[in-house]
């Protein structure tokens, strides 16, 4: 009989329902959800979170990002789906695709997470940056991206 060891990583889930549609995932290993919390909420408690990241101040956006950087993510996986609205089955081929890329997850949805206030701030503000217009160019102190040494940014089909 094999062993299970239980996920190798728990994914915080955020759904976002206006244009583009989609899905954000962020992964946290089992071990240091404890860790990425405290760290999370010490980056992100009390601070304004932007209504856009690319119109944010350039000051705003390095302080946010040198804030969020130590915690310990991972991976980052974010989809979106230009469909006008994300209807159950659409939820279903996100978590798919997701679960395809990275076997072995457990997803948390934001709304089972009030527990994890520092990473669900976190997943919903990397959802925000994720769907700046990807010509726009942002220095790595300014690219929340750049916190997360594994990520996938795409579409669905």
């Amino acid at each position: 009989m094999p062993v299970t060891h239980g996920p190798q990583v728990l994914c915080l889930l955020h759904w976002h329902g206006e244009p583009p549609y989609g899905l954000t995932a962020l992964g946290i290993a089992p071990d240091r959800l404890t860790e990425a919390e405290e760290k999370a909420a010490a980056a992100l408690a009390g601070l304004p979170l932007p209504a856009s990241w690319p119109d944010a101040d350039p000051a705003l956006r390095r302080h946010l990002v040198a804030a969020c950087r130590p915690v310990p993510t991972a991976g980052l996986w974010h989809v979106t789906d230009d469909r006008p609205a994300l209807d159950e089955d659409r939820r279903h081929d996100c978590l798919r695709a997701l679960t395809a890329e990275w076997p072995d997850t457990e997803p948390l949805l934001i709304d089972e997470t009030a527990r994890l206030p520092g990473l669900t701030a976190l997943v919903r503000l990397t959802a925000l940056v994720c769907r700046m217009p990807p010509e726009v160019w942002l220095e790595a102190e300014e690219d929340l991206l750049d916190i997360y040494d594994t990520y996938t940014v795409g579409t669905l089909p």
